[in-house]
């Protein structure tokens, strides 16, 4: 009795101990919190909780290395725990261990494929690093699982822009504003597509309706403005920008918008006062040094009109295409000699420019044949097949003008390395 007496009151003490623990984090006594769980860690160093906490206490000072530490060692003393994973997961973001991180959340995701958290986070993070095909994978499995919820559409319609599919992240941003009408962002990333595709009328109606919780909304003001002039309705366009220039806001686009709605209205002399004043904001702008040279030029003054309009010539870019071509050789001269790495960073940076499904499938390749990273093999696979197929299961056929056009014979080959892979990982997890 005396032995059990001393067993019981041992383990009081310590979930005393662990309690105080806790309240100094909830409490933000941080240094306190550290001192505590390191002393307690010196007589019960198996504790996963004390761990923990310490893991807390320093993350929340910034000193994520030791909160790496402390979260890993909480994980080794209880694995498939998903609140120290998380954890664990999220100090592998902030210090940029993404792929520590995908790994958790992927086996997380293993072992309870309807679980809607570990396809959340998988989502996220795909989304944080640029791997949108991906994202938009895990985020229409969240929509699948909870289909009422804006958030999951909202990502889509976001990622599948990065995509260079514009239209069906039309219609995924229509689906976050029925189910949620109060999101700005969400109008105004819908105007920009809206106008980017020529569909200016449906810009100026989704304006309407932000400006209608939003009044007086600077950001939806000025997209209709500019949907006006891209419609060619150049009066209403000055309209709208004088009311903002009223409101104060002289920034470099409402005056180069308002100039060339005066250009396109042959009001030279108007249009030549607003283009110099958004010169004078960026100098580096090639449309406007054309127009305002143009404009210079049909009101003769000639030498200055020329000057303008040679400066537009010499500050032309390439495109984003022709730097994702150049990246993508890059890519191929690095795999020949045998640099991996650097290939996969050169396929990414292509892909970052002008992200396609091929490029994505290249990346699955060199996951799978020469990183030996089943996991991200897989998940590049299926951000290859979700790109070409995304327009089947977000869009009627009748609306898709510009999708990708699917590879059967990739299409075949990613579905069965897929397979293949996931029965490989399978096993592999089995004699783990």
């Amino acid at each position: 009795m005396l032995g059990t007496l001393l067993c019981f009151t041992s383990y009081s003490q310590n979930q005393n101990s662990v309690q105080k623990l806790e309240l100094k984090v909830v409490k933000g006594q941080y240094d306190s919190a550290i001192h505590i769980a390191s002393e307690l860690l010196e007589s019960d160093s198996l504790n996963w909780t004390l761990n923990y906490y310490l893991g807390n206490s320093y993350q929340a000072k910034y000193n994520y290395f030791e909160a790496l530490k402390a979260f890993e060692k909480a994980n080794l003393l209880d694995t498939a725990n998903y609140i120290i994973e998380n954890a664990l997961a999220g100090i592998y973001e902030i210090i940029g261990k993404d792929e520590q991180a995908i790994d958790l959340y992927y086996n997380q995701y293993l072992r309870d494929t309807t679980k809607i958290e570990p396809i959340v986070n998988l989502a996220n993070i795909f989304r944080n690093t640029r791997e949108y095909g991906s994202a938009i994978h895990y985020y229409q499995k969240a929509s699948a699982i909870d289909p009422e919820n804006f958030y999951y559409y909202k990502q889509q319609g976001f990622c599948i822009s990065k995509i260079n599919m514009p239209v069906p992240a039309i219609f995924a941003y229509e689906m976050a504003l029925m189910l949620n009408p109060y999101d700005l962002n969400v109008y105004v990333q819908l105007a920009n597509i809206q106008n980017s595709e020529r569909y200016f009328k449906d810009a100026i109606r989704t304006c309407k309706k932000g400006l209608l919780n939003y009044p007086n909304e600077n950001q939806l003001m000025k997209i209709r403005a500019y949907a006006y002039y891209l419609n060619r309705d150049f009066d209403s366009s000055i309209i709208e920008f004088n009311k903002i220039l009223e409101f104060g806001d002289t920034s470099f686009f409402n005056l180069k918008y308002r100039g060339l709605a005066h250009f396109e209205k042959k009001e030279f002399k108007e249009a030549i006062v607003d283009l110099k004043m958004a010169y004078e904001l960026n100098d580096e702008d090639a449309e406007l040094c054309f127009f305002l040279g143009s404009a210079l030029g049909r009101s003769d003054e000639n030498k200055e009109g020329m000057e303008f309009l040679d400066k537009s010539v010499k500050i032309l870019m390439p495109s984003p295409v022709e730097l994702s071509n150049i990246y993508s050789e890059m890519a191929y001269i690095f795999l020949n000699q045998e640099k991996y790495e650097l290939s996969l960073e050169h396929l990414k940076l292509a892909y970052r420019n002008n992200a396609t499904p091929m490029l994505s499938f290249k990346m699955a390749q060199l996951y799978d044949y020469y990183l030996k990273n089943k996991k991200l093999a897989i998940d590049c696979y299926e951000g290859y097949l979700t790109m070409v197929n995304v327009a089947d299961s977000t869009l009627e056929a009748n609306r898709l003008t510009n999708a990708f056009l699917e590879n059967p014979v990739a299409s075949e080959y990613a579905n069965e390395r897929i397979k293949v892979l996931k029965e490989e990982l399978f096993f592999e997890e089995g004699l783990k």
